[in-house]
């Protein structure tokens, strides 16, 4: 009984680490976008949150010389400055339909500073992501 105690706690841990709790921030017409409340950590003064877009066709995006890249989602790393209301992606994945990366940025640390819109998905993911610092 012992043994099979620690085998489901052994095949059930990776689920915990990996664990991630998607919320709903907000849809506009190409998009519903989520961020994952598991992801939300502090960076020095700025708050880092892993934001999603699941688009409602598949798409194609032209990169890199003459290379298309198709994709259903996009998982965004996003910085937050909560004091100043400030945001900006830091950086970028395209997935595909079987959930696989097909194009990635990079860390991009020279990303400018943007203003958090006064309403939609970017003003909801503000609200909810820094609420949870103070």
């Amino acid at each position: 009984m012992f043994l099979r105690a620690i085998m489901l706690v052994a095949f059930c841990l990776p689920t915990f680490v990996l664990a991630e709790t998607w919320i709903d921030v907000g849809a506009d017409t190409e998009a519903k976008y989520y961020v994952d409340t598991d992801s939300i950590s502090l960076e020095g003064e700025n708050t880092i949150v892993t934001k999603k877009g699941i688009y409602t066709n598949v798409l194609t995006d032209k990169l890199e010389g003459d290379n298309s890249v198709v994709f259903k989602v996009t998982k965004a790393r996003l910085e937050l400055d909560c004091t100043r209301e400030l945001n900006r992606v830091t950086k970028i994945d395209m997935v595909n339909e079987q959930d696989e990366v097909v194009w990635s940025s990079g860390y991009m640390g020279k990303r400018l500073w943007l203003t958090i819109n006064t309403q939609g998905h970017s003003r909801t993911t503000f609200d909810l992501v820094c609420s949870q610092n103070r």
